[in-house]
C-alpha cells in the first residue's frame, strides 16, 4: 500500500525524534497533548493530577525513544494506553492519602454537540443529543468517544478498556442503537456519522 505524505511525515519525524532531536520531540508533543489532556480529564476529576501524568509520560517517552519498538501508525494509541495506566497507578497509590483525587465515571464532550447546523434545531437536537448520551453505560461512553473523537480502531479501543474486540464491538453497536432509539426520526443525527470512520 502506498503511503501518504501524511504517514511519511509522521514516519520521518519519529525517526528523528528517537535519534534525541529535540525539535521532532516538540512536534510529537504538540501533536497529541491537547487529545491526551482532554481524554485524561474524561478519566480523571484532578486535573493537575492529569498534568502531572502527561509530564511524566512524555518524560518517560523521551528518556525510552530508543528502546520503544511501536510503529508511529499506534503512538496514539499506545500514549492514551500509557496515560491510562498511569492515571490508575496514580489512583491506586493516592487513594488511602486523599479523597480528592479520583478516576471518574467516563465523561466526554462529543463533537458532536456541535456538528448540526441548522440553528433553528440546534438547541432541541443538542439536548436529545445529550439526553441520548448521559444514558449510555460509561463503557458505552468511552467506547464511543475513542471511536469517533478520537478515531480508534477497535482493537486499540479493545486494549485500552482491556476488553476483547468483539466486546467492543457490541458495546459501539449498542451505544448507537441506544441514541438513535431516543433520537428516532431525527435526520440530523446522520451527521454523527459524517466525518468520522465507519465500523
Amino acid at each position: 500500500m502506498k503511503k501518504t505524505g501524511s504517514t511519511d511525515h509522521l514516519e520521518n519525524n519519529w525517526e528523528r525524534f528517537r535519534t534525541g532531536d529535540q525539535e521532532a520531540f516538540a512536534i510529537l508533543y504538540n501533536r497529541y497533548i491537547d487529545n491526551l489532556y482532554s481524554y485524561g480529564t474524561k478519566l480523571c476529576k484532578d486535573s493537575y493530577a492529569v498534568k502531572d501524568a502527561l509530564q511524566e509520560l512524555f518524560i518517560e517517552l523521551y528518556l525510552n525513544r530508543e528502546k520503544i519498538s511501536i510503529s508511529p501508525e499506534n503512538l496514539k494509541f499506545y500514549l492514551l494506553l500509557a496515560l491510562k495506566r498511569n492515571l490508575i497507578k496514580k489512583l491506586q497509590t493516592n487513594r488511602k492519602f486523599s479523597h480528592e483525587f479520583d478516576l471518574v465515571e467516563f465523561e466526554p464532550e462529543y463533537s458532536i454537540e456541535f456538528q448540526i447546523t441548522e440553528a433553528e434545531k440546534r438547541e432541541e437536537i443538542t439536548q436529545k443529543i445529550i439526553k441520548a448520551l448521559e444514558q449510555l453505560p460509561a463503557k458505552q461512553k468511552e467506547a464511543i468517544y475513542l471511536r469517533f473523537n478520537e478515531g480508534l480502531e477497535y482493537q486499540d479501543i479493545a486494549g485500552l478498556l482491556e476488553i476483547h474486540v468483539e466486546s467492543v464491538r457490541k458495546q459501539v453497536h449498542r451505544a448507537l442503537k441506544t441514541i438513535r432509539e431516543i433520537i428516532k426520526d431525527e435526520p440530523q443525527i446522520i451527521l454523527f456519522f459524517l466525518n468520522h470512520k465507519k465500523g
